[in-house]
């Protein structure tokens, strides 16, 4: 019997779930981390169901790269401040070949990314990114970077 690596698992199922999904459930974020010598482009995309509370998702580096697939590890929220909205933090790991290799620490509040940091798990310093709302979003759910040039 032969298995499908969990990349391509993931994919297939953010395939099926995302048309029949309801509105809200799979998002896309373009983002971009500044300060080396290229911007590094980073897609971090979400697929949940509201219902029981499941999510997971994917980050791809630039438009050629391979995604990588994220799981929740755990998510807290705060009230900043009465009727506003609820800050978000969630932790996800990146896992690759059945390991996680590091993880991203998202912090939300509203519709907006606050904080999107990634840090590898051997060694180094983070990177952080900024969400850059410039980049188109595609009928498909892929970050449009050409549109930037």
């Amino acid at each position: 019997m032969r298995f499908l690596p969990l990349t391509a698992l993931l994919t297939v199922l953010l395939a099926a779930l995302a048309p029949a999904a309801h509105a809200g459930v799979f998002t896309t974020r373009c983002l971009v981390a500044e300060g080396g010598k290229k911007p590094v482009q980073l897609q971090f995309s979400t697929v949940g169901d509201d219902t029981s509370g499941w999510s997971g998702g994917f980050v791809r580096y630039g438009s050629h790269s391979r995604p990588i697939s994220l799981v929740r590890l755990r998510e807290s929220h705060v009230e900043t401040a009465p009727g506003r909205p609820f800050a978000f933090t969630t932790v996800w790991l990146e896992m690759v070949g059945g390991q996680a290799t590091g993880s991203y620490e998202v912090e939300t509040q509203g519709a907006r990314i606050q904080r999107f940091v990634y840090t590898p798990k051997r060694s180094g310093p983070g990177t952080a990114f900024t969400e850059n709302p410039a980049i188109d979003v595609g009928d498909d759910g892929a970050c449009r970077w050409t549109a930037t040039g």
